[in-house]
């Protein structure tokens, strides 16, 4: 930059130190965050955004520069005021000096908030403008980046109140008002912006600019607040001096990554190096066809891939996305699943692939993200935090990545900045967040617009959920982000509704017919959007298939002596069994049933375990039950008795199931892990009655008429409409069998279609329930939609209001997650176990960190805390209330809520022998069963 500003322009003040007498000068603040700025556009920023920002400009790269270098340039400028001025008496005392006269007391403008420097700079850029012929309209989508830098754009009510012909003694007058033109004058000569204003008043920026450019500012802003990077400065009127190496040497401690690029499209001839497949296995034909279509995409679009479980979905995504970076300049990847635990699963998953692409000689890009609550118990992901603690800011040496191929950048962990990063597998809700009325929404934003997102288990959310979702998927499509999207059993309706919904965004004034996605067409199949329409592509199964004996047995609901006698007299020569409960109660009720009758040889799993147990209980799971590699020493009998976290989580392989009724898809999800493996050639290695697969379905009595549901089932987990349907279609089955996997896309299709389905005697009870689902699902979508973002606006409207009404800042704290998921959010806590003599301690059980003592009265030092965290356990919805959270945090010790490990987790007391109380509630923790509460009907 050059050009030259006066001493009371220079004299005007950004950031200070009251305790060091370190300050800095606006002007430098402005150089600096226009400088990083630049650097971020040309260094940092996927290609994919670059074009995006480019595209308002008939697509000149160069203009979207020197735009967001002019914005990122004039962000502080509503700082030149007395309102902002106001708030250090030592400078604004300078500036008296120069003539830019104001209150030395803070008390002497009491209505200076209305006029935060954010929405001033908002109002003195549209008068700026303005003064250079352009219209107020074209102006104010330009001023919203100024007033959106604090992560919320100014709303009517906002705007107005600070609306300095209302109150002009907060800007200043005379000379306030020729240093600010001064400054802004300075800034488009400096930035190249001055040359392309008269052009510019045609252009009408769309959404996305707006939305990506507020993302790039703030971003370069609180780079350049850092003062371990760009040092403050002293002295009572610096020099104007110009320091081009500045802002570049400060980039260069930061190290920010740069983004992924592939470099070949030509993934699928690498497929077995990229995902380690033994030698001689090619890809399935799923990969195979995923690979195809991605390659041949006329444009960035959504790919919707249903396939049975197993087919390898997760790699087919993994490839596709590795070419459409390569094809349309996406900088990293997003992965999101439904739960933590797939989560971590994943993981694990998406680094082996990156370490496989680095030795391919490809250049990764080297940021990754875990991205959900309990982030910090995965082992892996806090290796790789260790290694990229030397890319920290003042290290002077170079990021390791030593055995991985990526590390998490410490300056990118941030709560807010953490998607940034080039590779992140998160849960569904950090998605979902995207449509959210949150503040600093537009990091979030930035960070999807320059990914591939993939999104596993498409199936698996509710109406609430979404709701989201579809919007998001529009603003995905307005940013022509490449979508990959999972499922195994997709219904119709909602393969149709994800397409709508990323369509709406690519282009609003287009609707297209879609009645090609109708019914049952066809699987394994491949959906995508291809510009101005959708096209389908079905392609051949693997090859392996099974058929699935279906059986029901007893009334379904008071069957615990049944099942006894059936696992008797089917695991007579041995086995591993697998029993599915909908609910904790009858899973802890079955288990006591069969500990009695088969001593030693039965285990429990549900989400009710501390997550130290749980993490055990998963490991021990897939010790016995996964792949063959793995679990190469198979009890000989073993029956374990899950809830439905068994469901997607875990690669286990089971003899027989005995499952609950529950919607089709689930429980084809359930029947996935139902001889997963193959055991010998025919499956020889299985005990000799269990070598044919069977599935018996329980949990509803089906010799009434309609079926008698599970009470709790259909009131707290599924609702009957989907359960009754479910049950139809099954019924058919009973005494036959599933053809897997030709038979899950039309069940599905079935379950989930419109068609009746059932007995005639049946009918009354099901229209009932549809009545009663669809009426829910109403109030969902609509409640729903109170803190969703509109949909992208026409080009040249101002994204003023975009977030407001909302919800304040969006986490991944219970609060957090409970504004994308419908009901009251889980209350977790943490586990602490009282020895008898008021002393407090961690569980005995846990082995390294077992029986740490517990300090009340100080903050646990970080080794205590990090055990502590460990045993967070969630509670069920019936301690989601007022009384029981505030008894809880009643007896929590204050001085925990200064320790980050632990803070905002009240404690859940228990004693010797695991037993507590919340309210009038007694509740019992054990390790082998996890927490039950007396007289629970879920």
């Amino acid at each position: 930059m050059s050009g030259s500003l006066s001493e009371a322009g220079r004299s005007v003040w950004a950031k200070s130190v009251d305790d060091t007498g370190s300050w800095l000068p606006l002007w430098q603040h402005l150089e600096d965050s226009a400088g990083v700025a630049v650097g971020l556009f040309d260094a940092w920023l996927a290609s994919s955004v670059v074009r995006l920002l480019a595209a308002d400009f008939g697509g000149d790269v160069e203009q979207a520069r020197v735009a967001v270098r002019f914005l990122a340039g004039l962000h502080d400028l509503g700082k030149a005021t007395p309102a902002f001025a106001v708030q250090c008496t030592v400078l604004a005392q300078r500036m008296c000096d120069q003539g830019l006269y104001l209150p030395l007391s803070k008390a002497a403008l009491p209505e200076r908030a209305a006029a935060h420097h954010s929405v001033a700079g908002h109002h003195l850029l549209l008068r700026w403008l303005e003064g250079q012929g352009w219209s107020r309209r074209a102006a104010r989508a330009w001023g919203v980046v100024l007033g959106g830098h604090h992560g919320a754009p100014p709303d009517a009510a906002v705007e107005h109140a600070a609306d300095p012909r209302e109150v002009p003694w907060l800007y200043g007058e005379g000379l306030w008002e020729r240093v600010q033109t001064e400054l802004a004058n300075w800034v488009a000569q400096r930035s190249g912006a001055e040359q392309y204003l008269v052009a510019w008043q045609e252009v009408e920026l769309s959404p996305q600019f707006q939305v990506l450019a507020t993302a790039v500012v703030i971003v370069s802003d609180w780079i350049a607040s850092n003062d371990e990077l760009l040092p403050f400065l002293r002295g009572r009127l610096p020099d104007f001096v110009e320091s081009p190496l500045r802002v570049r040497q400060a980039l260069e401690m930061l190290r920010l990554p740069t983004p992924w690029r592939p470099e070949s499209t030509n993934v699928g001839a690498s497929f077995a190096a990229r995902f380690g497949l033994p030698q001689g296995v090619v890809a399935r034909p799923v990969q195979t066809a995923a690979c195809e279509v991605a390659r041949s995409m006329p444009e960035p679009g959504l790919l919707i891939v249903e396939a049975a479980m197993g087919e390898g979905k997760t790699e087919a995504a993994l490839a596709a996305a590795e070419i459409l970076a390569a094809r349309w300049g996406a900088g990293g990847v997003l992965v999101a699943l439904p739960t933590q635990a797939t989560t971590d699963a994943m993981f694990g998953r998406v680094v082996d692939w990156l370490d496989a692409m680095r030795a391919g000689d490809q250049q990764v890009g080297g940021s990754i993200m875990l991205g959900h609550g309990r982030a910090r118990f995965n082992r892996l992901f806090q290796g790789l935090v260790r290694m990229g603690h030397v890319a920290e800011i003042g290290s002077d040496e170079q990021p390791l990545h030593g055995a991985h191929a990526v590390a998490v950048h410490g300056w990118l962990a941030g709560r807010k900045k953490a998607l940034l990063a080039n590779f992140a597998v998160v849960t569904i809700d950090q998605v979902l967040f995207a449509g959210l009325k949150s503040r600093h929404l537009m990091l979030r934003h930035l960070a999807l617009a320059g990914k591939v997102v993939v999104i596993d288990e498409i199936h698996a959310y509710d109406a609430y959920m979404n709701s989201y979702l579809a919007k998001v998927l529009t603003w995905l499509g307005a940013y022509r982000v490449p979508v990959v999207a999972l499922s195994a059993t997709l219904p119709a309706a909602q393969r149709t509704t994800l397409v709508q919904a990323y369509r709406r965004g690519r282009d609003p004034d287009v609707s297209a017919d879609l009645s090609c996605l109708d019914g049952d067409i066809g699987y394994p199949v491949l959906t995508w959007t291809t510009g101005g329409s959708t096209a389908t592509r079905v392609t051949k199964p693997s090859g392996r298939s099974a058929q699935v004996r279906v059986e029901t047995f007893g009334d379904g609901l008071d069957d615990l002596d049944e099942l006894v006698a059936l696992l008797r007299e089917r695991l007579v020569d041995g086995g591993a069994a697998l029993v599915v409960r909908n609910t904790v109660r009858r899973v802890l009720e079955t288990a006591d049933q069969l500990q009695a009758e088969f001593p030693g040889d039965v285990t429990v799993t549900h989400a009710r375990f501390i997550a130290a147990d749980r993490m055990r209980n998963d490991t021990a799971l897939l010790e016995r039950f996964g792949p063959p590699d793995r679990a190469r020493h198979r009890p000989h009998r073993q029956i374990v008795v899950a809830s439905q976290v068994v469901e997607q989580s875990l690669d286990v392989d089971f003899d027989m199931l005995v499952t609950d009724l529950a919607p089709i898809d689930m429980v084809l999800q359930r029947i996935g892990r139902l001889h997963r493996h193959t055991r010998g050639e025919n499956q020889a290695d299985r005990p000799q009655q269990l070598r044919v697969p069977r599935v018996y379905v329980t949990g509803a009595d089906f010799k009434q008429d309609p079926p008698e549901l599970e009470p709790a089932a259909q009131r707290y987990v599924y609702d009957a409409h989907t359960l009754l349907r479910a049950a139809a279609v099954l019924r058919e089955r009973f005494g036959a069998g599933i053809q897997l996997p030709d038979e899950i896309a039309p069940l599905v299709q079935r379950a989930y279609g419109d068609a009746p389905l059932g007995p005639e005697s049946w009918q009354d009870a099901m229209t009932a329930a549809q009545r009663s689902r669809e009426e829910r699902a109403a109030r969902r979508v609509r409640t729903a939609g109170t803190f969703q973002i509109a949909n992208p606006t026409r080009s040249g409207k101002a994204i003023s209001g975009w977030v407001s009404a909302g919800v304040g800042e969006a986490d991944d704290s219970r609060e957090g997650r409970g504004q994308v998921r419908d009901g009251a959010p889980s209350l977790e806590v943490l586990l602490v176990c009282d020895d008898g003599s008021g002393l407090w301690h961690t569980p005995p059980w846990l082995g390294e960190g077992s029986g740490l003592s517990i300090p009340r009265d100080e903050t646990p030092p970080d080794r205590v805390a990090e055990v502590m965290a460990s045993c967070v356990l969630r509670l069920p919805l019936t301690f989601s209330n007022a009384a029981a959270e505030e008894e809880l945090w009643r007896g929590t010790p204050p001085a925990w809520e200064e320790s980050p490990l632990i803070y905002r987790q009240p404690a859940l007391v228990v004693d010797r022998d695991g037993w507590g109380q919340i309210t009038d509630r007694r509740v019992r923790y054990t390790p082998q069963r996890g927490l039950e509460v007396v007289d629970s009907e879920a």
